[in-house]
């Protein structure tokens, strides 16, 4: 009896480490969905009111869902301490909020905006948050193809894997 019960906690083992593969892409799929809408907001202020970085933000972050809305007030009220660290430095530390769901490239992407918000004129700071929302874009579309084409193949590769270690122990 002792057996089977192993045998089923080490099926339901490789189960859940399937379902856990693909609860990660689909909550890094929200995260960059979150990210566009966020960009796309900026952007549109940018084009039609250009205001003080502060308010930029905070705006933003109010109407943004997470993980967005929490990096982009963690950067405005970052930006306190802006004549001691340069806005780069504080936007970088503001995205490390986003770090669980979202990739190491996907912050890297993100982080460009750093040396580009603030600096230049509206046109060209909305040019740069287009282009990088451009290309969440396009990888949340890969991250949604992944998960539409593995999802249950990391389920059945996750069980195929416990039952396999079961029976090996058995």
């Amino acid at each position: 009896m002792l057996k089977l019960l192993g045998a089923l906690l080490l099926a339901g083992g490789g189960l859940a480490l399937g379902l856990g593969a693909a609860e990660e892409r689909s909550r890094r799929a929200a995260a960059l969905g979150s990210w566009q809408a966020a960009l796309a907001l900026l952007s549109a202020e940018l084009a039609f009111r250009l205001p003080p970085m502060g308010e930029l933000l905070e705006t933003a972050a109010r109407r943004t869902r997470e993980p967005a809305g929490t990096a982009l007030l963690t950067a405005a009220q970052g930006l306190e301490k802006l004549g001691e660290r340069p806005f780069e430095t504080i936007w970088g530390e503001a995205l490390q909020t986003c770090v669980p769901p979202l990739a190491p490239e996907d912050i890297e992407l993100l982080a460009s905006l750093g040396s580009v918000l603030g600096r230049y004129d509206g046109e060209s700071q909305r040019r740069a948050v287009e282009e990088v929302g451009a290309a969440l874009e396009a990888r949340e579309g890969q991250v949604r193809a992944e998960l539409r084409q593995g999802g249950k193949a990391w389920a059945a590769a996750g069980l195929s894997l416990g039952l396999f270690a079961a029976i090996l122990l058995l």
